[in-house]
């Protein structure tokens, strides 16, 4: 049910016009249910239909969110959360009233597909950043939202400033999605809850069957393999000053599960994500994974930072040219993985997107190339778009300097 604008201000009567309350349950987390308080049994499917309500579904905080009526006025308070619904319909930012900025500041030329699908779409609203904490309740209301779909990371964020409160005040009904925290559990959890509130949950359970067969099919040959080799994974590397590490997080979780030794969660702490150049050289790790992006915002121009140029608006030779900007500070020279060809960069926003099987596939076949030499993750990717994706591929997202081909 839409909230109206003109009753914005009473919180209570918002609420009460919902139907919608907010309750801890035993872990602590926030479940909003209908005003009946009825609970129904977990299923593995998000959505069930009941008498009461349109549409039932369960989110990837194991929340359960009841709607009265189909939502069709979806607010993505992460705007990245586009690259999943790019995978469930034709025109990716259908029933999509805002996003937020993120799109923009870090995936620039993804959005511009979207843009060429939808133009309209250039005028749509863009909200902020919630982690930031420059998004605000009326900033939400004034689109009407049915849903606001956040993140786990977001999650965190908005109980810990409060926000939380103030958005069941307002009666803003909200769902989380992850493909960050725990991207093999929850990547295919959030595509079904995406399916179900966009009315594609037949797309979504299909998606999930391709997802679950890759992981499977790579971790179960990864489990096989002998050795365990040290790797690093040095995120946004050459943007972000040295040395940005993930830890058993996003990527770092796929690390292990291609059957390497993530160094990240050794090496940084709970506070601290970062180490010194001093600290890679003297860790020296066998292989070094970073990741690049679009961040040049003008991809003939890359000297503006020293990171690989990966994405949608990148090429081989450009991919290829800007590889080695990571490494340029002093000391570098010093470290083995580069110089033994262990050294790779592939496109960072795997790490927040339905997509991040591909950055498994490639992991495997770099961490264990004997054990995975019949992968070829950039064919597979393309394929992937003639298949499921709404534009045509573009782009380089994976890149071995030492074997540019093959990557």
């Amino acid at each position: 049910m839409k909230i109206s604008l003109k009753v914005a201000t009473a919180a209570i009567a918002i609420t009460t016009a919902l139907g919608v309350t907010a309750c801890s349950d035993s872990s602590g987390d926030m479940t909003q249910t209908s005003s009946t308080g009825a609970q129904e049994s977990q299923s593995t499917s998000s959505s069930e239909r009941t008498a009461d309500a349109a549409l039932t579904v369960t989110d990837a905080a194991g929340r359960k969110i009841e709607f009265e009526q189909m939502p069709d006025r979806i607010v993505l308070a992460e705007g990245r959360a586009a690259y999943a619904t790019a995978l469930l319909q034709e025109n990716p930012l259908d029933n999509i009233v805002a996003y937020g900025q993120d799109l923009e500041t870090a995936a620039g030329a993804f959005r511009e597909k979207l843009f060429e699908l939808q133009p309209e779409a250039k005028d749509m609203p863009v909200i902020g950043s919630i982690q930031k904490g420059d998004v605000t309740v009326e900033n939400l209301l004034a689109q009407d939202p049915d849903v606001v779909i956040m993140t786990l990371d977001q999650k965190k964020a908005v109980e810990e400033s409060g926000f939380i409160t103030d958005l069941d005040s307002a009666g803003i009904t909200y769902a989380f999605i992850d493909f960050r925290q725990k991207p093999l559990e929850n990547t295919t959890v959030s595509m079904t809850l995406l399916g179900d509130l966009l009315g594609q949950s037949e797309r979504a359970e299909k998606y999930n069957e391709f997802y679950n067969a890759k992981v499977k099919d790579i971790t179960e040959r990864a489990a096989k393999t002998s050795t365990k080799p040290d790797v690093l994974l040095w995120t946004a590397a050459g943007y972000n000053d040295c040395c940005a590490v993930a830890g058993d997080v996003h990527l770092g979780t796929l690390v292990t599960a291609a059957g390497g030794h993530n160094l990240g969660p050794e090496v940084i702490g709970p506070e601290n994500k970062t180490i010194t150049p001093e600290k890679l050289v003297e860790l020296n790790p066998e292989k070094i994974i970073v990741t690049g992006g679009e961040w040049a915002r003008d991809p003939n121009k890359t000297d503006t930072f020293r990171h690989v140029e990966l994405g949608y608006q990148s090429t081989p030779e450009l991919a290829l040219e800007t590889c080695d900007g990571p490494l340029s500070k002093a000391g570098m020279e010093l470290l083995d993985g580069p110089k033994n060809g262990n050294y790779f960069a592939v496109y960072h926003q795997f790490y927040d997107n339905p997509f991040n099987v591909f950055a498994l596939e490639a992991f495997a076949k770099w961490i264990h190339p004997e054990e995975f030499s019949d992968l070829n993750p950039t064919e597979d990717f393309k394929q992937f778009h003639e298949d499921w994706m709404p534009f045509d591929y573009s782009g380089v997202f994976f890149i071995d300097p030492a074997n540019p081909d093959e990557s």
